[in-house]
């Protein structure tokens, strides 16, 4: 049987957690001989974030609208328009996210036979009733639903019914442990980590990422190593983090002068630029309250970066105490000795999380996925209802 043609969506070009694994699934799919394309929707003709050895189709996507809500019906459209026009013929359409499901579903509404794979990364509290449609459409209605963790997979469940199968996450192990000297060169005279070891946060400033207590940590970790300093890195988002973010900067105006001047906001950087910021950065604070997976931590045991992590799933899923430090996400006092534990504990927790990350290959993950899609293929002319490809595929 020939391998199936796929066609992979995210919404956007920048690397933001399911678009990464959009991008790395792809190139991992297409390594293992899947003849799979990769559309993401670019805002402004900007491009996607790396280049990428899987074929790339860029949907042009209009300006930021008013709000969340109508970015994201207006970017579903324009996605089942470009599918009208430039007619794939895929066996298998995978959407990352619930934007580009609902522009899929769209177009399938046409009257295109379409089999339909979603993704699930983490499962949102939308209190906009558009937005929560959205989800749920893209949840139900396709043929199968993956999940990237066992919580993930459970809150699917909980909240709408459907069985998920987990496909985990992966990590490109090499891209942090072979790091370009001039980007390494380059990050070094921005950041001057000489001037004392810097706690990594990665994903902005939003509520899920617990950047408010972290930031309250990082103000106790001062007290017990002076010269620390804080980078928040990353940040790209469709969603409306505006009123978090007007909290953190509240929070921040009312810490003393030298605990604000140690924070640094990176922001978004080129991919090739990551690694070389992980290996100069001297923990990675990571104390989500929600995550679908948990990929910035898998990254960093790869990166040799001791890991501060929330001690629930799905991180619990795959760091232990042999690996990372585990802690309450709710306290920002354990947060704060987790940190600086981190800076001060043994060298074998490191080489433990390098092992963990190794175990974590995207050729692995392309695999679970290519046994779903082989079990879907199917020949035109062959319908088949959800609980028929459910019991194919062993969700029944």
């Amino acid at each position: 049987m020939r391998p199936p043609s796929v066609g992979l969506f995210t919404y956007s070009t920048l690397p933001r957690g399911s678009v990464v694994h959009a991008a790395n699934l792809a190139d991992a799919l297409h390594d293992a001989g899947i003849d799979v394309t990769l559309y993401a929707l670019d805002k402004e003709g900007r491009g996607f974030f790396r280049s990428l050895r899987a074929r790339l189709a860029l949907v042009a996507a209009s300006d930021t609208l008013n709000s969340t809500a109508e970015l994201v019906e207006t970017r579903a459209a324009e996605l089942a328009d470009h599918l009208a026009k430039v007619a794939p013929a895929h066996d298998i359409y995978h959407a990352e996210d619930c934007l580009t499901a609902n522009g899929v579903l769209r177009h399938r509404s046409r009257g295109h036979a379409i089999e339909l794979v979603r993704t699930v990364h983490h499962v949102e509290a939308f209190t906009d009733p558009r937005l929560a449609a959205c989800q749920r459409r893209s949840i139900r209605e396709p043929i199968v639903c993956l999940a990237v963790s066992e919580a993930t997979a459970h809150d699917v469940s909980r909240d709408f019914g459907v069985q998920a199968r987990v496909v985990t996450n992966g990590v490109d192990f090499d891209r942090f442990a072979r790091i370009d000297p001039s980007r390494l060169d380059t990050w070094s005279r921005r950041l001057r980590p000489e001037a004392g070891p810097a706690v990594l946060v990665i994903g902005g400033v939003e509520e899920r990422k617990n950047t408010r207590r972290t930031l309250r940590a990082f103000a106790r970790v001062r007290e017990t190593v002076p010269g620390a300093r804080l980078w928040i890195l990353g940040g790209a988002t469709v969603l409306d983090h505006g009123a978090y973010r007007a909290d953190f900067d509240r929070e921040l105006a009312l810490l003393p002068a030298e605990v604000r001047a140690a924070l640094t906001e990176i922001g978004v950087v080129a991919d090739e630029d990551v690694p070389a910021i992980f290996r100069l950065a001297r923990v990675l604070a990571f104390p989500s309250l929600h995550e679908g997976f948990g990929l910035a931590a898998l990254e960093a045991l790869a990166a040799g970066l001791p890991v501060v992590a929330s001690r629930r799933p799905p991180l619990t899923e795959f760091l232990d105490d042999s690996c990372a430090v585990l802690v309450d996400p709710t306290s920002a006092t354990d947060i704060a000795q987790g940190i600086v534990e981190a800076l001060r504990g043994p060298s074998a927790r490191i080489e433990a999380g390098r092992r963990r990350a190794r175990a974590h290959s995207w050729s692995r993950v392309a695999a679970m996925h290519i046994e779903h899609y082989r079990a879907l293929a199917r020949e035109p002319g062959e319908p088949r209802s959800r609980s028929e490809a459910a019991v194919e595929v062993g969700h029944a």
